[in-house]
């Protein structure tokens, strides 16, 4: 139920933002994916995916798109330079598929907000590569901030296919850290593991791979697949992490409508 109010007050949101209907594109999508039950879980769940995206909402060039538990928006009118608001709800970790990780106690959930910057090389054919920097703060609770670099290309290929291929990585505060991947003296107690504190440093690095393709002007299908490399104190040295695994990986699919 909380999923559902999130996706419908997303789509108001971006109506509010979208302004005549007639100026603005949509895509709206929904598909089923695997991913970690916990960040460093070796242990994969069913997930829902849904895409929630208006495009030229006063230039060709500006959006909103809310994809899974991820926001990303270009409020900047250029044909290069992005600027936009970035958001990012982050789950509780709880009742997870390893005994000792759920003696450890439930973790807080955090809502992330902030900004990102971004710059698009554009070439022939609709070949574009963006590079953005993306820095997001918890305004729920304290689990601290969130910086990621990415580097993301996207290529039509023959045909109705398109292709996207990135890169990125990310800084993890403090808190972030310590919520996640650290062992106090209560929660060694409580599942065994041994104590360990994690402090802030590069969390990850990952890349991810798309393929859509479309049936028709109005529906298409995307595949999806990334790895992320727990780094630092998220790596294996976290029993958190030595409990499950350092290499994460999320797959799934969508089928999408634009209008």
């Amino acid at each position: 139920m909380k999923k559902l109010s999130t996706a419908t007050i997303a789509m108001v949101g971006l109506m509010a933002l979208s302004g005549p209907a007639a100026a603005t594109d949509w895509t709206i999508g929904g598909g089923l994916g695997l991913a970690p039950d916990y960040e460093g879980s070796d242990n994969y769940k069913a997930v829902p995916l849904w895409n929630i995206k208006a495009t030229d909402l006063y230039h060709p060039d500006t959006y909103v798109r809310v994809f899974g538990p991820t926001l990303r928006s270009n409020f900047l009118p250029h044909d290069n330079f992005r600027l936009g608001l970035s958001a990012q709800y982050v789950p509780r970790r709880k009742y997870v598929n390893s005994s000792a990780i759920n003696r450890l106690g439930n973790t807080d959930r955090g809502f992330m907000l902030g900004g990102l910057v971004g710059y698009d090389f554009k070439f022939a054919s609709n070949n574009v590569l963006g590079i953005e920097l993306d820095g997001r703060y918890d305004v729920r609770d304290n689990l601290g901030a969130l910086v990621t670099l990415r580097a993301n290309y996207t290529a039509p290929l023959r045909g109705a296919w398109i292709f996207n291929a990135g890169v990125e990585s990310t800084y993890a505060s403090d808190d972030y850290m310590d919520e996640f991947f650290s062992v106090g003296a209560a929660g060694s107690a409580n599942s065994g593991l041994p104590t360990y504190s994690a402090d802030a440093g590069i969390k990850d690095v990952g890349l991810n791979v798309g393929v859509t393709y479309k049936f028709s002007q109005s529906w298409s299908m995307t595949g999806l697949a990334s790895y992320k490399r727990l780094l630092g104190d998220a790596d294996d040295d976290s029993p958190v992490t030595d409990a499950g695994s350092e290499h994460q990986l999320v797959g799934g699919f969508l089928v999408n409508y634009h209008f």
